[in-house]
């Protein structure tokens, strides 16, 4: 199938952005939230994450015709900021945003307008943290999803449409021997769900939680294939555990599948996490 020229993919990634609610460092007193996000240790962490977890699967895209805008505070210290625009030279799809302290929905409305081609009709606006990971064939896959969406009317200007892919990797980072499980979940999921919409729609992928959305627009899901890596350790925002259910994967098949399935490089994370541990940056 063809792909669509007025459908275009674009994903947003908060990083370490001082959003006025919806975090649990998000605080009454602003100076007081830039204190917490931008702690050198903090900072430092982050970044390893989001350029040994998020980047890399997202570099190894068999689709690369798309956009990934990182969402930061306009008061991010510069040493950050010169750190984070460096990766744009090896990853040509990172772009920035720097925007103050808003709610979650404005802040990722001007990301996505950043993202997107003024005027292009429709956009499929997926979500992205930075210590998380999608499939290499993810973009292929919600390119294909969302053409037919609209195709068929399941969405159009008027009408948003969700795609969430469910069943994805849970990646235990503070665990000995970093244990890799499998997981389907039951609803959409804060990885590798998406909204289709028109350009200048009010709403977006970040407009309701994640596992409420089957009640406010129209799904798509597919539970087939791991189309996620959602990382667990000390620095999650959200209290993310390994779910009840979910099968623990030998080491060869996980590291296999984060390599293979995720453009990932699981002994590379391993030692960078390491030296973190030991004081080194």
């Amino acid at each position: 199938m063809k792909k669509r020229a007025d459908n275009q993919i674009v994903g947003v990634c908060r990083f370490s952005y001082p959003a006025t609610r919806g975090f649990k460092v998000s605080a009454d007193d602003p100076a007081d939230t830039a204190e917490a996000l931008y702690d050198p240790a903090r900072m430092q962490r982050r970044f390893v994450y989001f350029e040994h977890v998020c980047l890399p699967s997202l570099a190894a895209q068999t689709d690369g015709d798309f956009t990934l805008v990182a969402l930061v505070g306009d008061a991010m210290p510069m040493r950050w900021r010169r750190r984070l625009k460096s990766l744009r030279e090896r990853h040509p799809f990172l772009q920035i945003c720097a925007a103050e302290p808003l709610g979650p929905l404005q802040a990722t409305r001007r990301a996505f307008r950043v993202g997107a081609d003024e005027g292009v009709p429709y956009v499929t606006g997926f979500r992205l943290d930075d210590d998380d990971a999608v499939s290499v064939d993810f973009v292929e896959r919600l390119r294909r999803t969302s053409d037919q969406m609209l195709a068929t009317g399941w969405a159009d200007a008027e009408t948003p449409g969700v795609i969430a892919f469910q069943t994805g990797l849970f990646w235990a980072l503070d665990e000995p021997g970093l244990p890799v499980y499998r997981h389907s979940e039951t609803r959409p999921t804060g990885q590798a769900s998406a909204m289709v919409t028109a350009f200048d729609f009010q709403h977006n992928i970040f407009r309701w939680n994640h596992a409420h959305l089957l009640a406010h627009a129209r799904c798509w899901t597919d539970p087939v294939a791991d189309m996620f890596v959602r990382t667990l350790h000390s620095g999650n925002d959200s209290d993310r555990t390994v779910p009840k259910a979910a099968e623990r994967l030998a080491e060869r098949e996980a590291w296999s599948v984060l390599r293979d399935r995720f453009g990932l490089a699981p002994k590379r994370l391993a030692g960078r996490l390491a030296r973190l541990r030991d004081g080194g940056a």
